[in-house]
C-alpha cells in the first residue's frame, strides 16, 4: 500500500514550553509518538488543515502563531510506503479540552522538548529540532510575543 500527499504537522505550545505529542494508534508508525497532523482535504489550504487536525485528534482549539517550516517524509514501515510533504506550524491553544480521538490516538502527553527522544514518528523530531532552535535564535522576539499575548 502507498500513501502519499500534502500534510501538515503542528507543535502545539503551552505557556509552561510544554508541547503535546499524540500516541498513534494507526500505521505508518502505529504506537509511536507523534505531533499531531494530517493530510489536506480537497479544497483545504495548509493552514486549515493543521486547525482542523489538531482540534479532530486531540479536542484543543488552536491559533496559528509561525510556520517552522516544510519537510520531505519518506519511507517505508509497518507494511506502508509512505511519500508525504507536510508543512510544520507552531500553534497556541485557544480553546477546547484536551482529548483524544479514539479511532487514531491511543494516548496524548505533554512533555517539555527537551524530554523528547529522537525515536517519534516520520520526521517529527527534526521539527522539534527546528521549532527549538527558532526559539532560541528569536528568544527576545518570543518573550515580547508572549509578554502581548500573542503567543
Amino acid at each position: 500500500m502507498k500513501r502519499s500527499g500534502r500534510t501538515t504537522v503542528a507543535i502545539v505550545q503551552f505557556p509552561d514550553n510544554r508541547i503535546l505529542l499524540v500516541k498513534r494508534r494507526t500505521p505508518p508508525f502505529k504506537d509511536y509518538w507523534a505531533l499531531p497532523g494530517g493530510r489536506v482535504e480537497a479544497g483545504e489550504v495548509i493552514e486549515q488543515t493543521v486547525v482542523r487536525e489538531v482540534k479532530e485528534e486531540t479536542g484543543l482549539d488552536v491559533k496559528i502563531i509561525k510556520k517552522i517550516g516544510e519537510y520531505h517524509e519518506e519511507g517505508f514501515k509497518d507494511g506502508i510506503n509512505f511519500d508525504f510533504f507536510p508543512a510544520c506550524f507552531l500553534v497556541k491553544p485557544t480553546g477546547g479540552k484536551i482529548r483524544r480521538q479514539e479511532s487514531e490516538i491511543e494516548d496524548i502527553k505533554l512533555v517539555q522538548p527537551e524530554e523528547i527522544s529522537d525515536d517519534l514518528a516520520f520526521v517529527h523530531s527534526t521539527m522539534i529540532r527546528d521549532y527549538v532552535t527558532m526559539i532560541q535564535d528569536n528568544s527576545s522576539e518570543f518573550r515580547k510575543m508572549r509578554k502581548t499575548n500573542r503567543i
